[in-house]
């Protein structure tokens, strides 16, 4: 980080920042990724870096609290988002187990298990980014919330009838409200801009393979486990998921860091600490401060807001493709005899697949290409698969290439929040109260979408829901780019930059100063 030379001649940004003024400077360690930079490379062989996660500009002692990082926090909030996926599916693998049978389940109950969670999501979502975004409650709220949805899913073994499910569904969606947007926001606490994406990448996909393995696991379960102890298949998947998430949320209790300002966890060093602190502020990250007029003011008072989570809404509208392929190719076994059972069940698990690498790689191409080149690239598969089903009467093979293709929906999602955190980063408690929002409206409207748009009686060809995904693909798209805009003309303003704002503080309270000394001079004269 530079220094911006005043009248008084050059002030040093950090050492006017509000935590370094409370300690001598020479016990912050110099972050060598703000003091030199990568070398620059062609973008025709910028590729052939997508996987180098620790530059070799940074020192030693930067590179050390990365792989701390990476191999402590990054795992714990991709387990937490597996969790969350594979609890609160879990419900639609024992629906289709016995459940449904056994429970003397009929008529739209299985719609409302959705509803029920999206109502205990939506309450609770906002506050809870509020809740995260306090230094001394992150480092505990997470596991704490993870503790008590594994207690949850346990009670759900001995459901009884549909408002049991009803009342469980709506605590395990208020339970699990801080696990998305909130590992999102705490991995962008402690990762600089530069390295963010990435890993947002690898987060991402761990909610893909956790609805690939709910799917084998409720199989193995019913396979093995009906009947034991008297107690059906579909029972023992909620025991086998409990088994899993109390062990992890416990671990949770002892690893997870917080914010890099909540009190120390016991795997970093003082120095690694004061170390994670410098180098966010450094990348313009600013602290957690009180929650207020403030932030309303930066929240509502701008354009971020407003393009983050309108876009969010029509991109989070246009994601739901497991349930559209599912029925199309039960459609094709009931007119043709094509699939069979088993196949309709494991072949759309392809397009969490394709999810996967694409997520991962689509990621790692936004540390090396400008990010509005990979998004636009995105988009445009995404319309051209949109196009090819709307027209429906096309090849098989390009049925399933399109289908497939919808996978690419999985590379949306970490890159936009961790832009959106990037481009608030000056607020840590507005970005928190943004995140928050875009999760809630995108689940309002997602979870109204499918019903109206895709509705189950016009399946397989739902032109009307093709029609609307192809232009919600163009308006999301848009969105983005007019965001990438704003942004970089609000860059070159230096318009939210915190390190500018702390140097004119910084003046202020040296004139502040000066002048005291000078009026004590007049007087004892």
């Amino acid at each position: 980080m530079g220094d911006r030379r005043t009248s008084e001649g050059p002030v040093n940004v950090a050492v006017l920042t509000t935590s370094t003024l409370n300690q001598p400077e020479e016990d912050i360690p110099e972050p060598s990724s703000s003091t030199s930079k990568p070398k620059t490379r062609s973008l025709w062989v910028a590729w052939l870096y997508l996987f180098n996660w620790y530059p070799s500009h940074y020192s030693k002692e930067e590179k050390k609290l990365l792989r701390k990082q990476d191999s402590i926090l990054l795992p714990l909030c991709c387990i937490a988002f597996f969790l969350k996926w594979l609890d609160s599916s879990n419900i639609n693998n024992a629906y289709a187990s016995g459940m449904k049978e056994d429970l003397n389940l009929n008529g739209n109950q299985y719609s409302l298990f959705g509803t029920f969670y999206n109502i205990g999501y939506l309450i609770f979502e906002v506050p809870s980014m509020m809740i995260i975004s306090r230094p001394r409650l992150s480092r505990y709220y997470i596991p704490t919330m993870e503790l008590l949805w594994a207690i949850v899913t346990f009670a759900q073994c001995r459901l009884r009838n549909e408002y049991d499910i009803y009342g469980v569904r709506f605590l395990l969606g208020l339970l699990e409200t801080p696990v998305a947007s909130g590992s999102m926001y705490l991995m962008s606490s402690w990762y600089r801009g530069d390295e963010l994406f990435k890993r947002c990448g690898v987060w991402y996909v761990s909610s893909n393979i956790g609805s690939m393995f709910g799917g084998y696991l409720q199989a193995a379960a019913y396979n093995n486990l009906n009947g034991v102890h008297g107690m059906a298949g579909w029972r023992w998947l909620f025991i086998i998921d409990g088994c899993i998430s109390l062990p992890l949320a416990f671990a949770g209790f002892i690893l997870f860091p917080g914010l890099p300002t909540s009190p120390k966890v016991w795997w970093l060093t003082s120095r690694e600490q004061k170390l994670a602190q410098r180098r966010m502020r450094d990348d313009g990250v600013q602290e957690s401060k009180k929650i207020g007029k403030r932030m309303l003011k930066r929240v509502f008072g701008h354009w971020h807001f407003y393009i983050a989570v309108f876009t969010y809404i029509f991109f989070q509208c246009t994601s739901y493709i497991a349930g559209q392929m599912i029925l199309w190719l039960k459609y094709e076994a009931d007119l043709h005899g094509t699939w069979t059972v088993a196949q309709i069940n494991t072949i759309p698990t392809g397009v969490q697949a394709i999810a996967i690498v694409a997520g991962v790689l689509a990621t790692s191409l936004v540390m090396v290409y400008p990010i509005w080149t990979v998004m636009s690239f995105v988009a445009a598969i995404l319309l051209f698969a949109n196009v090819c089903l709307l027209i429906w009467d096309i090849p098989v093979g390009l049925h399933f290439t399109s289908y497939y293709m919808m996978g690419l929906t999985s590379c949306v999602t970490p890159i936009l929040f961790p832009w959106v955190n990037l481009i608030m980063k000056d607020d840590a408690e507005a970005r928190a109260f943004t995140t928050g929002s875009m999760m809630t409206f995108g689940w309002i409207f997602f979870s109204f979408y499918p019903i109206t748009v895709f509705p189950v009686v016009q399946a397989p060809k739902w032109r009307r829901g093709f029609i609307v995904n192809t232009i919600f693909v163009v308006i999301w798209y848009t969105l983005f780019i007019i965001g990438q805009l704003l942004w970089k003309k609000d860059l070159k303003k230096d318009k939210f930059n915190i390190n500018i704002n702390q140097v004119d503080e910084g003046k202020l309270k040296i004139e502040e100063i000066v002048h005291l000394e000078d009026a004590k001079g007049k007087e004892t004269s």
